[in-house]
């Protein structure tokens, strides 16, 4: 990922002592079970599998990307966060496109249907927030479908009003 060539270690940044809001996340109600905690951190080592898993689960999914497109969606962007079980499986994804210097852009925050309502898609999102902080990124946007939208305003993200989110389609 592009953060780490600058000799930045994203653990220094995010504060893990906090791992009951974050780090994280229960996949029970009441006490935790330490058998069913999944950790939120960043990672640079694909796994293609788990991840059209998670595009598929987010209605993304193309035919035709196999395991080097996909490995190369983590090594390419700037910052790639996933949601691992003990076994080491991904439950959960998200990812920041970025220059690193001015602007950067949520993308493909995604979560498993098993393991939705457990808090798992919000410690993605904060990590990736906190990722942007920490290099000095105020610009953060992201393009929310009308479902998620207020999901995503609970971390301080609103509609741009007079901008209109294109795609080029040719």
């Amino acid at each position: 990922m592009f953060w780490q060539h600058k000799g930045q270690d994203p653990w220094n940044w995010y504060n893990m002592d906090n791992m009951d809001d974050i780090g994280k996340v229960g996949r029970s109600s009441g006490e935790q079970d330490l058998s069913g905690l999944v950790r939120i951190m960043p990672v640079d080592t694909p796994r293609p599998d788990d991840m059209r898993a998670l595009y598929a689960a987010g209605g993304w999914l193309e035919d035709d990307w196999d395991d080097e497109f996909l490995s190369s969606i983590v090594t390419s962007s700037f910052a790639f966060v996933a949601a691992q079980t003990p076994d080491g499986r991904w439950v959960g994804m998200g990812r920041l496109i970025s220059d690193g210097v001015s602007d950067a852009y949520l993308q493909d925050i995604a979560v498993l249907p098993a393991w939705e309502g457990q808090s798992i898609g919000s410690a993605i999102v904060s990590m990736l927030v906190e990722i942007c902080k920490n290099c000095g990124i105020s610009w953060i946007g992201t393009i929310a479908g009308p479902q998620t939208e207020y999901f995503y305003r609970k971390f301080g993200f609103s509609r741009m009003n007079g901008y209109t989110p294109m795609r080029y389609e040719r």
